[in-house]
Protein backbone atom coordinates (compact mmCIF):
# COMPACT_ATOMS: atom_id res chain seq x y z
CA UNK A 1 0.00 0.00 0.00
CA UNK A 2 1.23 3.45 -0.90
CA UNK A 3 2.43 5.52 2.01
CA UNK A 4 1.35 9.09 2.65
CA UNK A 5 3.33 11.82 0.96
CA UNK A 6 5.69 13.36 3.44
CA UNK A 7 5.90 17.10 3.81
CA UNK A 8 8.52 19.28 5.39
CA UNK A 9 7.41 20.92 8.61
CA UNK A 10 8.57 24.42 9.59
CA UNK A 11 10.82 22.91 12.26
CA UNK A 12 12.56 20.74 9.65
CA UNK A 13 13.01 23.79 7.42
CA UNK A 14 14.57 25.70 10.30
CA UNK A 15 16.76 22.86 11.55
CA UNK A 16 19.88 23.88 9.63
CA UNK A 17 22.77 26.02 10.72
CA UNK A 18 22.24 29.65 11.65
CA UNK A 19 23.85 31.00 8.50
CA UNK A 20 21.78 28.67 6.34
CA UNK A 21 18.59 29.85 8.04
CA UNK A 22 19.57 33.50 7.76
CA UNK A 23 20.31 33.24 4.04
CA UNK A 24 17.39 31.00 3.05
CA UNK A 25 15.58 32.29 -0.02
CA UNK A 26 12.73 29.79 -0.36
CA UNK A 27 9.95 30.57 2.10
CA UNK A 28 11.24 34.10 2.74
CA UNK A 29 9.26 37.27 2.07
CA UNK A 30 12.42 38.90 0.67
CA UNK A 31 11.85 37.87 -2.98
CA UNK A 32 8.39 39.44 -2.85
CA UNK A 33 9.70 42.61 -1.19
CA UNK A 34 12.93 43.13 -3.10
CA UNK A 35 11.60 44.86 -6.25
CA UNK A 36 9.52 47.32 -4.24
CA UNK A 37 12.32 47.86 -1.73
CA UNK A 38 14.84 48.69 -4.45
CA UNK A 39 12.34 51.05 -6.04
CA UNK A 40 11.74 52.73 -2.68
CA UNK A 41 15.49 53.24 -2.23
CA UNK A 42 15.43 55.61 -5.20
CA UNK A 43 13.50 58.08 -3.03
CA UNK A 44 16.29 58.79 -0.46
CA UNK A 45 18.87 58.64 -3.26
CA UNK A 46 17.10 61.41 -5.19
CA UNK A 47 16.77 63.51 -2.02
CA UNK A 48 20.46 63.03 -1.20
CA UNK A 49 21.49 64.06 -4.71
CA UNK A 50 19.24 67.11 -4.59
CA UNK A 51 20.71 68.10 -1.21
CA UNK A 52 24.29 67.69 -2.41
CA UNK A 53 24.21 69.06 -5.96
CA UNK A 54 21.25 71.41 -6.14
CA UNK A 55 19.81 72.94 -2.98
CA UNK A 56 20.00 72.03 0.71
CA UNK A 57 16.89 70.33 2.04
CA UNK A 58 15.25 71.03 5.41
CA UNK A 59 16.58 68.69 8.08
CA UNK A 60 14.65 67.00 10.87
CA UNK A 61 15.93 65.94 14.26
CA UNK A 62 16.44 62.18 14.45
CA UNK A 63 15.19 61.91 18.04
CA UNK A 64 11.43 61.91 17.28
CA UNK A 65 11.97 59.06 14.84
CA UNK A 66 13.35 56.88 17.61
CA UNK A 67 10.09 57.15 19.54
CA UNK A 68 7.95 56.83 16.43
CA UNK A 69 9.92 53.73 15.42
CA UNK A 70 9.17 52.12 18.76
CA UNK A 71 5.45 52.77 18.37
CA UNK A 72 5.56 51.52 14.79
CA UNK A 73 7.23 48.32 15.96
CA UNK A 74 4.39 47.67 18.40
CA UNK A 75 1.82 48.22 15.65
CA UNK A 76 3.57 45.79 13.32
CA UNK A 77 4.03 43.15 16.02
CA UNK A 78 0.31 43.33 16.72
CA UNK A 79 -0.41 42.87 13.01
CA UNK A 80 1.95 39.89 12.81
CA UNK A 81 0.49 38.28 15.94
CA UNK A 82 -3.04 38.73 14.61
CA UNK A 83 -2.03 36.96 11.39
CA UNK A 84 -0.31 34.17 13.31
CA UNK A 85 -3.38 33.65 15.48
CA UNK A 86 -5.42 33.03 12.34
CA UNK A 87 -2.79 30.64 10.97
CA UNK A 88 -2.49 28.70 14.22
CA UNK A 89 -6.26 28.45 14.71
CA UNK A 90 -6.55 27.04 11.18
CA UNK A 91 -3.89 24.45 12.01
CA UNK A 92 -5.71 23.43 15.18
CA UNK A 93 -8.96 23.05 13.27
CA UNK A 94 -7.26 20.78 10.77
CA UNK A 95 -5.78 18.82 13.63
CA UNK A 96 -9.37 18.32 14.77
CA UNK A 97 -10.32 17.04 11.31
CA UNK A 98 -7.45 14.54 11.44
CA UNK A 99 -8.41 13.28 14.90
CA UNK A 100 -12.15 13.09 14.18
CA UNK A 101 -11.50 11.20 10.93
CA UNK A 102 -9.38 8.66 12.79
CA UNK A 103 -11.98 8.33 15.55
CA UNK A 104 -14.77 7.73 13.04
CA UNK A 105 -12.85 5.06 11.17
CA UNK A 106 -11.60 3.34 14.29
CA UNK A 107 -15.08 3.12 15.82
CA UNK A 108 -16.86 2.31 12.54
CA UNK A 109 -14.45 -0.43 11.49
CA UNK A 110 -14.15 -1.91 14.98
CA UNK A 111 -17.80 -1.81 16.08
CA UNK A 112 -19.59 -1.46 12.75
CA UNK A 113 -21.23 -4.13 10.60
CA UNK A 114 -19.24 -7.10 9.38
CA UNK A 115 -19.83 -6.02 5.82
CA UNK A 116 -16.87 -5.42 3.51
CA UNK A 117 -18.82 -3.09 1.22
CA UNK A 118 -20.02 -0.91 4.12
CA UNK A 119 -16.54 -0.75 5.63
CA UNK A 120 -15.06 0.23 2.30
CA UNK A 121 -17.64 2.95 1.74
CA UNK A 122 -17.32 4.50 5.20
CA UNK A 123 -13.54 4.54 4.77
CA UNK A 124 -13.58 6.15 1.35
CA UNK A 125 -16.12 8.84 2.26
CA UNK A 126 -14.40 9.70 5.54
CA UNK A 127 -11.16 10.14 3.61
CA UNK A 128 -13.01 12.09 0.93
CA UNK A 129 -14.28 14.56 3.53
CA UNK A 130 -10.75 15.85 4.21
CA UNK A 131 -10.02 16.25 0.50
CA UNK A 132 -13.38 17.95 -0.05
CA UNK A 133 -12.55 20.42 2.73
CA UNK A 134 -9.15 21.13 1.20
CA UNK A 135 -10.56 21.77 -2.26
CA UNK A 136 -13.47 23.82 -0.91
CA UNK A 137 -11.17 26.08 1.12
CA UNK A 138 -8.88 26.51 -1.87
CA UNK A 139 -11.83 27.04 -4.21
CA UNK A 140 -10.74 24.18 -6.42
CA UNK A 141 -12.08 20.78 -7.52
CA UNK A 142 -9.00 18.64 -8.05
CA UNK A 143 -9.71 15.13 -6.73
CA UNK A 144 -6.97 13.17 -8.48
CA UNK A 145 -5.92 11.66 -5.14
CA UNK A 146 -9.38 10.07 -4.79
CA UNK A 147 -9.47 8.30 -8.15
CA UNK A 148 -8.39 5.06 -6.50
CA UNK A 149 -11.20 5.34 -3.94
CA UNK A 150 -14.18 6.87 -5.75
CA UNK A 151 -15.66 6.12 -9.14
CA UNK A 152 -15.73 8.72 -11.91
CA UNK A 153 -19.44 9.20 -11.34
CA UNK A 154 -18.98 9.73 -7.59
CA UNK A 155 -16.25 12.30 -8.24
CA UNK A 156 -18.48 14.11 -10.74
CA UNK A 157 -21.33 14.18 -8.22
CA UNK A 158 -18.93 15.53 -5.61
CA UNK A 159 -17.68 18.26 -7.95
CA UNK A 160 -21.24 19.21 -8.90
CA UNK A 161 -22.36 19.57 -5.28
CA UNK A 162 -23.13 23.09 -4.08
CA UNK A 163 -21.08 22.46 -0.92
CA UNK A 164 -18.66 19.58 -1.42
CA UNK A 165 -17.79 18.81 2.24
CA UNK A 166 -21.48 18.90 3.21
CA UNK A 167 -22.22 16.47 0.37
CA UNK A 168 -19.63 14.04 1.73
CA UNK A 169 -20.89 14.49 5.31
CA UNK A 170 -24.34 13.51 4.05
CA UNK A 171 -22.92 10.30 2.57
CA UNK A 172 -21.30 9.48 5.91
CA UNK A 173 -24.55 10.20 7.78
CA UNK A 174 -26.49 7.86 5.46
CA UNK A 175 -24.03 5.05 6.12
CA UNK A 176 -24.36 5.55 9.89
CA UNK A 177 -28.15 5.59 9.61
CA UNK A 178 -28.11 2.49 7.44
CA UNK A 179 -26.04 0.52 9.95
CA UNK A 180 -28.15 1.75 12.89
CA UNK A 181 -31.47 0.85 11.27
CA UNK A 182 -30.19 -2.62 10.50
CA UNK A 183 -29.07 -2.97 14.14
CA UNK A 184 -25.45 -3.45 13.03
CA UNK A 185 -24.35 -0.82 15.55
CA UNK A 186 -25.91 -0.02 18.89
CA UNK A 187 -27.19 3.36 19.99
CA UNK A 188 -24.07 4.23 21.97
CA UNK A 189 -21.77 3.69 18.98
CA UNK A 190 -24.19 5.52 16.69
CA UNK A 191 -24.26 8.58 18.94
CA UNK A 192 -20.46 8.65 19.18
CA UNK A 193 -20.08 8.36 15.43
CA UNK A 194 -22.58 11.17 14.93
CA UNK A 195 -20.74 13.30 17.48
CA UNK A 196 -17.49 12.89 15.58
CA UNK A 197 -19.20 13.61 12.26
CA UNK A 198 -20.70 16.79 13.73
CA UNK A 199 -17.26 17.78 14.99
CA UNK A 200 -15.88 17.45 11.45
CA UNK A 201 -18.48 19.95 10.24
CA UNK A 202 -17.71 22.26 13.18
CA UNK A 203 -14.01 22.26 12.25
CA UNK A 204 -14.87 23.02 8.64
CA UNK A 205 -17.11 25.87 9.80
CA UNK A 206 -14.20 27.33 11.76
CA UNK A 207 -11.97 27.15 8.68
CA UNK A 208 -14.62 28.85 6.55
CA UNK A 209 -14.91 31.60 9.15
CA UNK A 210 -11.18 32.27 8.82
CA UNK A 211 -11.38 32.13 5.03
CA UNK A 212 -14.28 34.55 4.72
CA UNK A 213 -13.33 36.98 7.49
CA UNK A 214 -10.01 38.69 6.67
CA UNK A 215 -8.30 41.16 8.92
CA UNK A 216 -10.19 44.47 9.16
CA UNK A 217 -9.18 46.63 6.23
CA UNK A 218 -9.22 49.77 8.35
CA UNK A 219 -6.39 48.40 10.50
CA UNK A 220 -4.27 47.40 7.50
CA UNK A 221 -4.73 50.86 5.98
CA UNK A 222 -3.69 52.64 9.17
CA UNK A 223 -0.64 50.43 9.73
CA UNK A 224 0.60 50.87 6.16
CA UNK A 225 -0.14 54.60 6.17
CA UNK A 226 1.92 54.92 9.35
CA UNK A 227 4.81 53.06 7.69
CA UNK A 228 4.57 55.24 4.59
CA UNK A 229 4.66 58.53 6.53
CA UNK A 230 7.56 57.27 8.64
CA UNK A 231 9.62 56.26 5.58
CA UNK A 232 8.80 59.44 3.68
CA UNK A 233 10.10 61.63 6.52
CA UNK A 234 13.02 59.43 7.59
CA UNK A 235 15.53 60.61 4.91
CA UNK A 236 15.19 64.22 6.10
CA UNK A 237 16.68 63.15 9.46
CA UNK A 238 19.54 61.22 7.83
CA UNK A 239 20.81 63.28 4.91
CA UNK A 240 22.50 66.01 7.00
CA UNK A 241 24.98 63.62 8.62
CA UNK A 242 24.89 60.55 6.38
CA UNK A 243 24.66 62.06 2.92
CA UNK A 244 24.51 59.37 0.25
CA UNK A 245 24.91 56.75 2.98
CA UNK A 246 21.37 57.61 4.01
CA UNK A 247 20.21 55.30 1.19
CA UNK A 248 21.78 52.31 2.92
CA UNK A 249 20.40 53.32 6.31
CA UNK A 250 16.97 53.82 4.73
CA UNK A 251 17.12 50.28 3.32
CA UNK A 252 18.17 48.83 6.68
CA UNK A 253 15.18 50.49 8.35
CA UNK A 254 12.62 49.87 5.58
CA UNK A 255 13.49 46.19 5.13
CA UNK A 256 12.37 44.92 8.58
CA UNK A 257 9.34 47.23 8.66
CA UNK A 258 8.06 46.11 5.28
CA UNK A 259 8.99 42.50 6.05
CA UNK A 260 6.89 42.44 9.21
CA UNK A 261 3.98 43.99 7.36
CA UNK A 262 4.29 41.37 4.60
CA UNK A 263 4.60 38.49 7.08
CA UNK A 264 1.42 39.64 8.80
CA UNK A 265 -0.30 39.70 5.41
CA UNK A 266 0.94 36.24 4.41
CA UNK A 267 -0.18 34.64 7.68
CA UNK A 268 -3.74 35.91 7.20
CA UNK A 269 -4.38 33.37 4.43
CA UNK A 270 -3.44 29.90 5.75
CA UNK A 271 -5.33 28.01 3.02
CA UNK A 272 -4.15 29.82 -0.10
CA UNK A 273 -1.29 28.19 -2.00
CA UNK A 274 -0.19 31.70 -3.00
CA UNK A 275 0.69 32.36 0.64
CA UNK A 276 4.27 31.60 1.67
CA UNK A 277 3.22 29.86 4.89
CA UNK A 278 0.06 28.12 3.75
CA UNK A 279 -0.89 25.00 5.67
CA UNK A 280 0.35 21.71 4.12
CA UNK A 281 -3.20 20.51 3.47
CA UNK A 282 -2.11 18.13 0.72
CA UNK A 283 0.19 16.27 3.09
CA UNK A 284 -2.39 16.30 5.91
CA UNK A 285 -5.08 14.83 3.63
CA UNK A 286 -2.73 12.15 2.32
CA UNK A 287 -1.87 11.25 5.91
CA UNK A 288 -5.58 10.78 6.67
CA UNK A 289 -5.89 8.67 3.53
CA UNK A 290 -2.93 6.45 4.35
CA UNK A 291 -4.04 5.97 7.97
CA UNK A 292 -7.60 5.13 6.91
CA UNK A 293 -6.59 2.59 4.27
CA UNK A 294 -4.08 1.01 6.64
CA UNK A 295 -6.77 0.64 9.31
CA UNK A 296 -9.22 -0.83 6.78
CA UNK A 297 -6.61 -3.33 5.66
CA UNK A 298 -5.73 -4.20 9.25
CA UNK A 299 -9.36 -4.78 10.25
CA UNK A 300 -10.00 -6.89 7.16
CA UNK A 301 -6.94 -9.03 7.88
CA UNK A 302 -7.92 -9.41 11.53
CA UNK A 303 -11.44 -10.56 10.70
CA UNK A 304 -10.06 -13.01 8.12
CA UNK A 305 -7.74 -14.49 10.75
CA UNK A 306 -10.66 -14.83 13.20
CA UNK A 307 -12.74 -16.67 10.59
CA UNK A 308 -9.87 -19.05 9.95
Amino acid sequence: MKKADTYVTPNQEEAGKFLHGALMWRGSVTPRLLPGLLLASCYPLILALIDRYWTPLPYLNVTPFEYIGAVLGVVLVFRTNAGYDRWWEARKLWGGIVNASRNILLAALSYGPDNAVWRREITQWTIAFAFACKESLRQSQNFDELKDLLTSQQIQELQAAQHMPYFVAGKIAKLFDQAYRRHDINETVFKELERQRTYLIDCLGGCERILKTPMPLVYAIKARRFILIFLLLLPFSLIEKAGLNSVLIFLLVAYPLLSLDRIGFELQYPFSTNSLSHLPLHGICNTIKANGLALLESVAASRTDNEN
